[in-house]
């Protein structure tokens, strides 16, 4: 294999090596290398949806030359592999998987808030009137003092509560600098309370509101049941559909299968699924299977993967054998979504 791609890599290659017992309750292990960001995003949410309980064995970091060899050399029922483009086109070998890094959820509000309602679905509009007749309100605030107490009692203990040892957010400081003093808060309350807000970034450059951070206060769960998250969505909405100066609200990225939650709660509000035009965008996610596993074969038709077409656009790639339909059930249909393409695993490698 040319060493070209990996010449100009700058960042560091890492691996982690996890093993436990499978959905299916057979012992399996799951290899993840590449980039770092993939040990926080990828690598958990795969090892989540395919293991019933795993450790992670072990952590390391190796020279990209190297990848190859040390792909090759895995005794593993999934590796992972996440990278630019061009390095994941060198690595590509017959019977891999392909799929985007990731995407993002954006929201056309150039044209107004009326505009913008009718995008949403029947459920959220309906949802939206609800809470409103519940007494859910919103406001904005520039307020120093009001990002502290969002970040420190609704924010971080939000984080903690939904995602414990996994929690993953942006440091107080550079929220703050690069956030909140590029941005606004926005506070909702519910009969006057103040219960729930989010911290939202506004690039003038590109016209788009980036939502960001999001929480409720003391992370209490009763404020997610409630509606009182979800009426942060709507009102991030309503605020910058009437602001002159923004298009597009961008809803921000999550892994790229068609079972994440994210994915599926936020395309209801009218949100187009996008290659974000960051660096995640440039790059891909490789997945090598053995395809005899009944584990492997449990996670892929579990989880349906969202990858691109010839001509660039996304496609939802669903799985099926002779055992297992294709998990039409996990829709796809979303704005972005082009199309959808179902794969045999029974003749993957024929």
């Amino acid at each position: 294999m040319s060493t070209e791609p990996f010449a100009r890599l700058e960042v560091v290659c890492h691996f982690c090596i996890y093993k436990g017992r499978s959905k299916t309750g057979s012992v399996a292990s799951l290899v993840y290398v590449g980039l770092e960001e993939g040990l926080v995003y990828i690598a958990p949410f795969v090892a989540q949806c395919f293991f019933e309980h795993s450790i992670s064995e072990r952590e390391g970091i190796l020279e990209w030359s190297e990848l190859d060899d040390f792909i090759a050399h895995q005794q593993t029922e999934i590796c992972l592999l996440l990278a630019p483009k061009e390095l994941v086109r060198h690595c590509h070998r017959s019977g891999d998987i392909l799929g985007v890094s990731r995407i993002h959820q954006k929201v056309d509000v150039s044209s107004g808030w009326e505009h913008t309602i009718r995008q949403l679905s029947n459920r959220e509009n309906k949802r939206r009137v609800q809470l409103i007749g519940q007494g859910f309100d919103f406001d904005v605030s520039h307020d120093e003092g009001d990002f502290l107490v969002f970040y420190r009692s609704m924010h971080v203990p939000t984080m903690q509560t939904r995602y414990g040892c996994h929690a993953r957010s942006v440091p107080e400081e550079k929220a703050y600098l690069d956030l909140f003093k590029r941005g606004v808060l926005f506070r909702i309350s519910l009969k006057g309370e103040w219960v729930a807000g989010s911290v939202s970034q506004i690039d003038g450059a590109t016209r788009t509101l980036n939502a960001r951070l999001i929480g409720v206060k003391n992370g209490a769960t009763i404020y997610r049941s409630n509606g009182a998250q979800n009426y942060v969505y709507h009102s991030i909405l309503e605020w910058a559909s009437g602001q002159p100066s923004i298009d597009c609200v961008d809803f921000q990225g999550c892994e790229p299968f068609l079972s994440k939650g994210t994915f599926q709660y936020k395309k209801r509000f009218g949100a187009m699924a996008v290659i974000p035009e960051n660096a995640f965008g440039a790059w891909r996610l490789l997945i090598r299977a053995k395809m005899e596993s009944s584990s492997v074969r449990q996670f892929l038709i579990n989880n349906p993967l969202i990858g691109v077409d010839g001509a660039g656009h996304l496609q939802a790639q669903y799985f099926f054998d002779s055992q297992h339909k294709a998990r039409l059930d996990i829709p796809c249909a979303s704005k972005g979504i082009a199309s959808e393409i179902l794969h045999n695993l029974d003749q993957w490698h024929v």
